[in-house]
């Protein structure tokens, strides 16, 4: 994690809002996560919730859509939980990023005003975004592409922020991207990855793209992602050991779960000696879920500084690994939006499902049966 993310973080951590204050006479649907585990009965639909007011350089955003990221199916079974208690207790509203209408404002807002179409993406010591409701700092949002849906919107901010931060901020110095540079999306189908890939095409107009994904999605992302070769993400290895076909970069967007060493390993295989690997599913929340966050970040950090030495020893090969994680900016959400106005990048969204339906939206999550996000609706 580079200097400009850690800041960027710990600005957000000291003010995230606390919800303290809440608006009189109003009440909200959300979502409310009452404890840590498998169990989507955890999840409790409930329809009289107080409503936040905002103060200071917060608003309040009427939200019309949010979403289910990776994180959000992790976090409700314990993941981050040790970070998260630092700021909440339960019961805690999940949900990272949405799109809708600002409502009210603090009197320290400067660069928006009620009723702008806005979308936002918070980090998981936030109160989320699967309600009705929801108090933001000005700082984290911007204005939604104004050729999108509400629904478009709100599958975006969160994994593009996660994936932009990779590929600017991430990446030593020395090793920026260029056209000529070969990459490998490793799990191009999911948010973060799908969106890597069209960055990389149709933006950065990177010459070799490939990426591995299952290959019923093969022709979705060789039309829709513009890459250039897709590979059968169960195969043994990634390519042959023919050291001309290898990779420069490779963004493992692939967890792997249980298999996480052996994902490792494929990727470290692929790449050229020199070659640069980021994950996104790094040490410093594992060792501080693990340890305690004043033990376990400290931990965690040793283990990130060290993982490239760690790489060498391991596999005999001189491989950068790095690690990118989401980062909260409104003035990159901006970029960002500039460009799904350009007609740059597209949306991918797949399953729609009501507020009150969430258990059912989570078990379509867990089962795998989307092809591109899943978008949650409140009715008005």
């Amino acid at each position: 994690m580079n200097q400009k993310t850690s800041i960027n973080l710990l600005t957000s951590f000291i003010r995230a809002p606390k919800n303290e204050n809440f608006i009189n006479g109003i009440k909200m649907k959300g979502i409310l996560l009452n404890g840590y585990g498998e169990s989507l009965d955890l999840l409790e639909y409930k329809t009289e919730l107080p409503v936040p007011k905002p103060i200071k350089s917060q608003v309040l955003i009427k939200i019309h859509s949010t979403s289910i990221n990776p994180l959000d199916n992790v976090m409700r079974k314990g993941y981050a939980s040790s970070i998260v208690d630092l700021k909440l207790k339960l019961p805690i509203i999940l949900g990272r990023e949405c799109s809708g209408e600002i409502v009210e404002i603090g009197d320290s807002v400067w660069d928006y005003e009620i009723g702008d179409q806005v979308w936002s993406a918070s980090p998981p010591f936030s109160m989320g975004s699967h309600c009705e409701y929801i108090i933001v700092d000005e700082s984290e949002i911007s204005l939604k592409p104004k050729n999108l849906t509400h629904q478009q919107s709100a599958s975006i901010p969160f994994a593009s922020l996660t994936a932009w931060n990779a590929i600017y901020n991430v990446l030593p110095s020395n090793k920026k991207i260029t056209t000529n540079t070969k990459i490998l999306v490793n799990g191009g189908n999911g948010s973060v990855g799908f969106f890597i890939l069209q960055l990389l095409k149709r933006h950065l107009n990177v010459n070799q793209v490939s990426t591995t994904c299952n290959i019923k999605h093969f022709e979705k992302l060789k039309k829709l992602a513009q890459v250039n070769e897709t590979i059968d993400y169960n195969k043994l290895k990634i390519i042959d050991n023919d050291n001309d076909n290898k990779f420069d970069l490779i963004f493992n967007c692939y967890d792997g779960g249980k298999n996480q060493n052996e994902n490792e390993k494929k990727c470290v295989d692929a790449l050229k000696d020199g070659g640069n690997l980021i994950g996104f599913n790094g040490p410093l929340v594992k060792f501080s879920d693990r340890d305690g966050v004043l033990s376990g970040l400290p931990m965690g950090m040793m283990d990130q500084l060290n993982s490239s030495e760690r790489i060498k020893k391991q596999y005999s090969k001189n491989v950068h690994l790095d690690y990118a994680i989401f980062s909260p900016s409104g003035s990159t959400l901006k970029q960002i939006s500039k460009l799904y106005e350009n007609n740059i990048l597209i949306p991918n969204i797949d399953k729609q499902f009501n507020l009150n339906q969430i258990k059912e939206a989570y078990n379509c999550f867990e089962n795998s049966n989307s092809n591109g996000k899943i978008i949650i609706n409140n009715k008005f």
